[in-house]
């Protein structure tokens, strides 16, 4: 009975030899990773540190963009340029006992006046000649404020006609221009050519006269596109500064968004009995941006410190100040054989580029990320 067990014996041996090279290879590996991880969760710690040093950087830019009186501002610039030391890209900024980071802000060729881009490098712990040590690359855009800003090319901006009746009348853009930018060489653009009765004063950077208008085919230099009209609209809602229909006063200042009567788009085919519409007759002041999907009509002796923005048409008279901007889409009312927009009287519009962007104080002009730029990049 014992025999078939015969050969079965001694087998205890070989299973421990086998059980003792699998636990050793087994001990070997986890060693092997005991020793490894600590190093690979620490390169990994310093990847992520670098790259919140980085975004330090940018934190830094923004912030010296937007405290133009701080001794650590970004300084002055040009088109086509890179900003002094700190912001030049090459200074290392030590940020505590972990690591610092470098920083370069550039108005790049072809970039307009209120955004910059920005590159910034963070390292841990320093910059090194051989760029072993870790580091992480960001570049984003930023611009001057939440709602992308107008920078009109004159102080009176039309999309169809103007008439401007009288010698009273003065439209100024040789002065307050844009950070690192000549005023306006004309103040009058206008698709259709300017008519004009009397002598009214028109003075453009440079120019004066006929020499200080000029007749346009394109018309998107002056004109917000679809979605900062959308920015412009919702901030209004947010604000409690957002009408519809007929407007016959203003707040003291603010954005200020009159919809139409339904609130759907004004477009060509916008009956006028949907229309917004703004009309003043009183004495006042406004500082801010009154976006309006309609006409404008001013009267009587009041003062805008920003931008009025007409959809279709404007009408203004009276002793009405304007230190900012008026633009005129004509949506609508752009007929060859009609006058669409008249300034009439004693109206004075002159040219104020931060006015626009900020409002006559009254909006924030503080440097942001612009939406949709950022983004890591590869490099040093």
């Amino acid at each position: 009975m014992l025999g078939p067990l015969a050969d079965q014996l001694g087998v205890a041996l070989p299973l421990a030899m086998i059980m003792l090279v699998i636990l050793t290879a087994l001990m070997v590996s986890f060693a092997l990773l005991a020793y490894t991880e600590p190093t690979i969760a620490g390169n990994q710690l310093q990847t992520a540190q670098a790259l919140r040093l980085a975004d330090s950087g940018l934190q830094l830019a923004m912030w010296g963009l937007t405290n133009t009186t701080d001794p650590q501002r970004v300084g002055t610039m040009t088109i086509g340029t890179t900003a002094a030391a700190p912001y030049d890209g090459n200074t290392f900024v030590t940020l505590g006992g972990t690591g610092g980071f470098k920083v370069q802000v550039q108005w790049a060729a072809g970039q307009p006046s209120y955004e910059r881009t920005v590159t910034a490098v963070g390292w841990v712990p320093v910059a090194d000649a051989s760029h072993t040590n870790s580091h992480r690359k960001i570049q984003a855009v930023v611009q001057m404020g939440l709602i992308t800003p107008l920078d009109p090319p004159c102080v009176l901006c039309v999309g169809g006609e103007v008439q401007v009746n009288g010698s009273a009348a003065s439209m100024n853009s040789s002065a307050n221009g844009c950070g690192g930018s000549n005023p306006p060489q004309y103040a009058v653009q206008t698709v259709q050519a300017l008519q004009t009765s009397g002598n009214p004063s028109i003075i453009g950077y440079g120019t004066s006269g006929t020499g200080a208008t000029n007749a346009v085919t394109d018309t998107s230099p002056f004109k917000y596109p679809a979605t900062s009209l959308a920015q412009i609209k919702a901030l209004a809602q947010a604000n409690g500064t957002y009408y519809r229909g007929a407007v016959t006063s203003l707040p003291a200042g603010g954005i200020v968004y009159i919809d139409t009567v339904d609130g759907t788009d004004f477009t060509n085919s916008t009956p006028t009995s949907n229309d917004g519409s703004l009309s003043i007759s009183s004495n006042g002041t406004f500082n801010g941006i009154v976006v309006v999907a309609g006409t404008v009509t001013v009267h009587g002796n009041y003062t805008f410190n920003g931008l009025i923005y007409s959809l279709n048409d404007l009408n203004i008279s009276g002793n009405v100040t304007v230190n900012g901007g008026i633009v005129s889409e004509n949506r609508r009312d752009t007929s060859s054989t009609n006058i669409d927009s008249t300034v009439d009287g004693n109206v004075t519009l002159n040219y104020n580029c931060a006015n626009i962007r900020n409002g006559g104080g009254s909006l924030s002009t503080a440097w942001v990320l612009k939406s949709g730029s950022y983004y890591e990049a590869s490099g040093y």
